[in-house]
């Protein structure tokens, strides 16, 4: 009689969360299925719904859970592959999404959003073949679909196809793809084409993106060495200590490690939130900062020993600003360590079809100069491998005058 109650009552709770679920009263739809899980423990529509319920709220770790328990006694729920598929894919597990996709697509889902989740997934898979091919599927089934002409063009304009890439950007421009995102992209494939500054708002979500598998990308495949080079050879003039050194654009913090015997006060700043906590985690900063670098320049009054900058002026273009910050924020004998890529000859600055920046030496130590700067050292150097072959970087250090 007992056994039999209480599976009313988790009955009853299921009902309950189903009429908030339907209400989207999320958090109330959560507790009435938990309540009912916990009645009903093992309950394949209980999870299941649960878990949907979660990725609605964005709990994709217990969603992922869930979902894979329930699906694996009721695999013909498309419902459920749909939701394991964004929750592993919030989860930058791109394999186990994709295969979530796969799985729904074999029981009939032919839903945009899901086959451009998949595209994305074979992307960072590294099959890019597929991703190509998936992206060209969605086009001949909605040629209006204006991501899918954006990341095609992404694809094209990696592997060098520049006139293809340029025609695809445009079909992304023609079906409503954001118009400073499109012509920043199609400026970096016309050489001639105008400097312009990276919109924010693509910073901000590349590197939110990125931020879960940063490292092993970057660092694991493309064999990135600048924050390593620029720490280890540091000018000796330098003294064996700074008293506050500021790591801007710090990313995941990879330069933490390398300098925090060094450093007295270490601070971090980046404009990826998500990237800030991934620094955070490293325990190794005595503060951290979730902000444009220009803004917290402006705002922040504190005076830096030394400002290391891995990879970061390579997002910039033109420096003049953050520069004119740097040379307010730097003290008298202090210094700035910094990475950037080479410019063609004849290019002060360019934006190469990589969507980094590239800045000549005559441009930057025409910068040093107006900005109270004195050029100590550069050196050239590997910073990364691309499409299989060492990219050369420069390593500069400046000390202000």
């Amino acid at each position: 009689m007992e056994n039999l109650n209480q599976l009313e009552s988790a009955r009853d709770a299921f009902f309950v969360g189903v009429a908030h679920f339907e209400a989207q009263r999320l958090p109330e739809a959560r507790a009435a299925f938990a309540q009912a899980l916990e009645l009903a423990p093992g309950r394949t529509s209980v999870m299941l719904n649960l878990g949907v319920t979660e990725v609605y709220l964005g709990n994709f770790r217990p969603a992922v859970a869930l979902l894979e328990a329930a699906l694996g006694a009721e695999p013909e729920s498309t419902d459920g592959w749909i939701a394991l598929a964004l929750a592993q894919f919030e989860c930058a597990n791109w394999a186990g999404a994709a295969h979530a996709c796969e799985q729904s697509f074999a029981r009939g889902v032919n839903q945009i959003p899901v086959r451009l989740q998949y595209a994305k997934c074979l992307t960072r898979l590294g099959n890019l073949s597929g991703a190509r091919d998936a992206y060209r599927a969605i086009l001949a089934q909605d040629e209006s679909v204006g991501e899918a002409w954006y990341q095609l063009g992404d694809l094209q304009r990696e592997a060098a196809e520049t006139v293809a890439a340029i025609d695809s950007y445009r079909q992304a421009l023609a079906h409503g793809v954001d118009q400073e995102l499109v012509n920043y992209v199609l400026s970096a494939l016309k050489a001639q084409a105008p400097v312009l500054q990276p919109p924010r708002a693509y910073v901000l979500g590349l590197f939110d993106q990125y931020a879960n598998d940063f490292e092993d990308h970057l660092v694991g495949q493309l064999g990135y060495c600048g924050h390593t080079i620029l720490i280890k050879h540091l000018p000796n003039a330098c003294p064996p200590t700074f008293a506050n050194v500021l790591d801007l654009g710090c990313g995941t913090g990879l330069c933490a490690p390398l300098i925090r015997a060094r450093a007295e006060q270490l601070v971090g700043v980046d404009l990826s939130p998500a990237m800030i906590e991934k620094s955070r985690s490293r325990g190794q900063y005595d503060n951290l900062s979730a902000s444009d670098i220009h803004e917290f320049l402006s705002n922040d009054t504190s005076v830096w020993d030394l400002v290391i900058a891995a990879d970061v002026f390579i997002y910039i273009g033109d420096l003049r600003r953050l520069l004119s910050l740097l040379a307010l924020r730097i003290r008298s004998g202090g210094w700035l360590a910094f990475t950037v890529e080479s410019a063609p000859a004849g290019r002060n600055v360019q934006l190469l079809p990589s969507l980094r920046y590239a800045h000549s030496l005559d441009y930057l130590s025409e910068q040093a100069t107006q900005h109270g700067f004195t050029v100590e050292s550069v050196r050239g150097a590997p910073i990364r491998v691309e499409q299989g072959r060492a990219e050369l970087g420069r390593y500069l250090y400046w000390r202000k005058t």
